[in-house]
């Protein structure tokens, strides 16, 4: 019978412990990339591992990134009639800065999202592009952004159905332009209309093309029969006074207010520069 000594007892024991903690490492791991790899399974959506043909992470930095999955094409049709019966999704429009930050990269160029069957995710900054069959997915969203213009609209904009935001700002003053829809329910039709027969900014002579133009996601606006409108220069400035007594040539921008009276629709445009 072959004696075991003790420095071979040591050195199984060493190797076990080793091989434990091996395992123990790799479990770690292979949790870890499960947990952050499948976001898909956190949107409200039933998608399976075997719907992904592949995944990108882009980190744009320490504080942007996000993830862009591939899904099968037979499987598309079924996670679209999902999203049609999903509370959390919906074709409302999403920001479109954060639009524009969604992109992908082939052979160094920047290749951004297509608009044409989009579906937006209400509880995070997620898309999902129908007609490509691919996932847009944040971990770490940038900051939600909302101006409210009730005051200048003289209508209240908080209380809407659906609502539709393309924010683009930047530079050291925060200029760009801001473009909101509002859908309200049919009960506030008659109060908003109220307010727009008796506001001397709003009239029912349609504006011009040139100044509908600007809604160019809603080509819509151009076909209303039935509307409101309202246009008017603005000043941005810290001189709360000037704001609102400026000459034409002080203006920096201006801004368009749409109210579609068959619709229960309010479009509204700013831009300053």
């Amino acid at each position: 019978m072959l004696k075991v000594t003790e420095r071979q007892k040591n050195i199984v024991l060493i190797l076990c412990i080793i091989i434990i903690l091996f395992l123990s490492t790799y479990i770690v791991i292979l949790k870890i990339f499960t947990n952050t790899n499948n976001d898909y399974k956190k949107l409200g959506i039933k998608i399976m591992d075997y719907d992904i043909e592949y995944y990108t992470v882009y980190n744009e930095d320490i504080l942007s990134k996000y993830k862009v999955y591939k899904i099968n094409n037979s499987s598309i049709s079924n996670i679209k009639n999902q999203l049609e019966n999903s509370e959390l999704w919906s074709k409302n429009k999403y920001y479109e800065y954060i639009m524009k930050e969604f992109y992908e990269l082939n052979e160094g160029k920047k290749f951004f999202i297509d608009r044409e069957n989009l579906y937006y995710y209400k509880k995070a900054y997620a898309i999902l592009d129908i007609k490509n069959a691919k996932l847009y997915y944040f971990v770490n969203p940038p900051l939600n952004y909302h101006n409210d213009y009730s005051k200048i609209l003289g209508i209240t904009t908080s209380n809407y159905k659906a609502r539709e935001i393309y924010s683009v700002r930047g530079g050291p003053q925060n200029d760009g332009t801001d473009y909101y829809t509002y859908e309200f329910a049919e009960e506030q039709k008659k109060d908003i209309l109220d307010i727009l027969e008796k506001s001397p900014k709003w009239t029912k002579d349609r504006l011009d093309n040139d100044k509908l133009d600007d809604f160019e996601y809603n080509e819509e606006v151009l076909s209303i029969e039935n509307g409101y409108y309202y246009y008017g220069l603005v000043c941005r400035t810290r001189d709360e006074n000037k704001k609102y007594n400026f000459k034409e040539e002080e203006a920096t921008g201006w801004e368009i207010g749409v109210y579609d009276v068959d619709k229960n629709i309010l479009y509204y445009y700013w831009t300053s520069y």
